[in-house]
């Protein structure tokens, strides 16, 4: 779908298997699954994205009057198959007095769902770690769920991750990590309660997704 592969850890540009190498790999991190440069939806696209899946390619549902989904990411190669999905949806602050973070009253969401090892959403939440296990076992032992959402029906417990301007939420669903990503900070709990996440993989989903143009928290 995409000629460009980048580090899903760091965002460098990744070297294709040749002669010296039989896997991606990234100059900073070594071998390497790589990551798709962003790209604007389209429903076709997200289909696509969504039947080639090893992981779910979750999308907020049903979203708010006037939001559209506004960027996709993926990682894997030919022999993994897709291990991280990323889709990012945005619109009006759900409250309308607040400015987004340029003063345009818009707010952004991102969803990740990816296989342990890969490193998408710690990269997205700035966190020099793969994967949250670590610091997930010692925030389940000592504290509560901040929030619960739900996914494919499911209730699942989230724990937040500080964020510059916003705020990142993290936990497991369908058996992979689960990040959430929400811009401005003000939104984020309203967006969070509002919201439920529908697997698009599921063939019962049969949804017609509204598209907009590519939102900058993915380039």
């Amino acid at each position: 779908m995409s000629l460009l592969r980048t580090c899903p850890r760091c965002g460098a540009v990744a070297r294709q298997p040749g002669l010296w190498a039989s896997h991606w790999v990234c100059d900073e991190h070594g071998e390497i699954l790589p990551a798709s440069s962003p790209v604007a939806p389209t429903p076709e696209l997200m289909r696509r994205l969504a039947r080639d899946s090893n992981v779910p390619v979750w999308l907020p549902w049903p979203l708010p009057e006037g939001w559209q989904v506004s960027g996709l990411r993926w990682a894997g190669d030919d022999s993994s198959g897709t291990v991280a999905s990323v889709v990012a949806v945005s619109g009006a602050h759900p409250i309308p007095v607040i400015d987004g973070p340029d003063g345009d009253g818009g707010a952004d969401l991102v969803v990740v769902a990816e296989q342990p090892g890969v490193g998408f959403g710690a990269h997205l939440a700035g966190l020099d770690t793969v994967d949250p296990g670590p610091m997930l076992a010692e925030r389940v032992v000592h504290d509560a769920a901040e929030i619960k959402i739900v996914a494919d029906g499911h209730d699942i417990p989230l724990w937040s991750v500080p964020i510059d301007d916003g705020l990142a939420y993290v936990g497991e669903a369908s058996g992979v990590w689960l990040w959430m990503f929400a811009w401005p900070a003000t939104a984020a709990a309203v967006l969070l309660n509002r919201f439920a996440l529908v697997d698009t993989r599921n063939p019962d989903h049969d949804l017609d997704f509204p598209c907009g143009t590519l939102s900058a928290r993915l380039r």
